[in-house]
């Protein structure tokens, strides 16, 4: 099964799993609604971060800019198709004005270096690291990773919707009972008091409870694409060039030891384990 397609088989299964949900609370026709608008913000939030990084499209590069990664994109869409028969020839390249060494994935088919990459790699390098993105965008998983964020999102905005309708419920209960005479005393303030910050508490934790699990999974699921993403770009023949990659621009801005925090909700691993597995894998003769 090609990356391409296990990518759309990963994205119509959350989206079908989506649906299935939201149609046993809010019936079918809600539920396509909501379904749709997830699928929108997956397709919409890729144009929103290239807009946010203020990435530069290849065609508005000078001459000697656009000239280079012209070269590096029919290089790498020509290794990709020989490799794994997929068509990237629509792959939208830019350059993000950014003196940090670093390269994006966006979505569907939008995948930036900074200018700092542009400059300091040469063209087969280039090509290791947009080979990496490029089974990113193959995999669709940055599309995947916005459509749990907006489960996630309407998860704790249906808490604090329930959190408000709750304590609602409870002034209106408490207020009943006064005027019925029957929380008169200041032991009955202090029991509503007791329960209305007890319940609030409870809405609290499950919010926080929910945000913790998407990072940590997130974060586990990130870093296993990663590892997938390194391995895809060895396959394609540049496993020289990524080690390289790695141990010359990205292996020193690491710290030497990381918190609890740190490794919890790391969305990348360790330099160290990804030249490791590098080292492992079977890829193609490396380029030299």
């Amino acid at each position: 099964m090609s990356m391409r397609v296990s990518g759309m088989i990963k994205i119509t299964a959350a989206l079908f799993v989506d649906f299935l949900l939201c149609s046993i609370g809010l019936g079918a026709v809600l539920a396509a609604i909501v379904t749709g608008g997830i699928l929108f913000y997956a397709w919409i939030g890729e144009y929103i971060a290239v807009s946010r990084d203020r990435a530069i499209p290849l065609e508005q590069l000078n001459s000697g800019d656009r000239q280079r990664l012209g070269r590096v994109k029919a290089g790498l869409t020509e290794d990709v198709r020989r490799f794994s028969g997929e068509d990237i020839s629509r792959l939208k390249l830019y350059v993000i004005p950014s003196d940090q060494v670093n390269a994006y994935a966006y979505g569907f088919r939008n995948v930036a270096v900074t200018r700092a990459v542009l400059h300091s790699c040469d063209e087969t390098t280039i090509c290791a690291v947009l080979g990496h993105e490029v089974a990113h965008i193959l995999c669709m998983d940055a599309v995947f990773h916005r459509i749990i964020f907006a489960n996630v999102a309407l998860i704790l905005g249906g808490l604090i919707i329930a959190s408000f309708i709750s304590m609602s419920a409870l002034w209106i209960l408490f207020l009943a009972l006064c005027l019925f005479g029957v929380c008169t005393s200041v032991f009955s303030v202090l029991i509503f008091h007791g329960i209305r910050k007890m319940t609030k508490g409870i809405f609290t934790a499950v919010q926080y409870t929910v945000v913790f699990l998407y990072q940590v999974v997130m974060g586990l699921i990130s870093r296993r694409c990663e590892f997938r993403a390194d391995r895809y770009s060895c396959q394609l023949g540049y496993r020289s060039q990524l080690r390289y990659f790695l141990t010359r621009f990205v292996e020193g801005q690491e710290p030497e030891k990381r918190s609890l925090h740190e490794i919890l909700y790391a969305t990348h691993p360790p330099v160290r384990k990804r030249l490791q597995r590098i080292g492992e894998y079977c890829p193609l003769p490396a380029r030299v």
